[in-house]
C-alpha cells in the first residue's frame, strides 16, 4: 500500500498503527505515527476524521510523550487536539462526549488534580 503511494490507505495504516502503538506503551512510536499522518495529510484535499477518532487518540498519544517529556511542544499538541475533540463533541455529543471527559479527566490526572 506504501509502494503504491495511496495516501488514504497510508494515513489509515498510521491512524491504526499508532493506535496499537499506544495501547502497547510505544509512545514514541506512536507520536512518529500520528506526525507522519500530519504531514501527510497536509497534501490531501480531505483528511481522515474517523468522528474524531484520530484527534482523541492523538491527544492521549501527545499527553503521554508531555508527561514522560519536558518539551513544551507536546503541551502545546494536546491543547490543539482537545479543542478538535471540543468541536467533534459539539458536531456528535453521542459519538464524542465520552471521548472529550476522558481526555479532559486524563489531563486533569497528568497535571495532578484529583477530583
Amino acid at each position: 500500500v506504501v509502494e503504491e503511494n495511496n495516501p488514504i490507505d497510508v494515513c489509515n495504516i498510521y491512524v491504526f498503527s499508532g493506535i496499537v502503538a499506544y495501547i502497547y506503551s510505544r509512545y514514541e512510536l506512536a507520536a512518529a505515527l500520528v506526525q507522519k499522518r500530519h504531514e501527510l495529510e497536509k497534501n490531501m484535499s480531505r483528511t481522515q476524521l474517523k468522528c474524531g477518532v484520530t484527534a482523541f487518540y492523538g491527544g492521549l498519544i501527545f499527553l503521554a510523550m508531555a508527561h514522560n517529556s519536558s518539551e513544551f511542544e507536546w503541551a502545546s499538541k494536546v491543547s490543539n487536539v482537545l479543542s478538535k475533540v471540543e468541536c467533534f463533541e459539539q458536531i456528535g455529543k453521542s459519538n464524542n462526549e465520552h471521548k472529550l471527559l476522558l481526555l479532559e479527566a486524563e489531563i486533569k490526572s497528568r497535571i495532578g488534580e484529583n477530583d
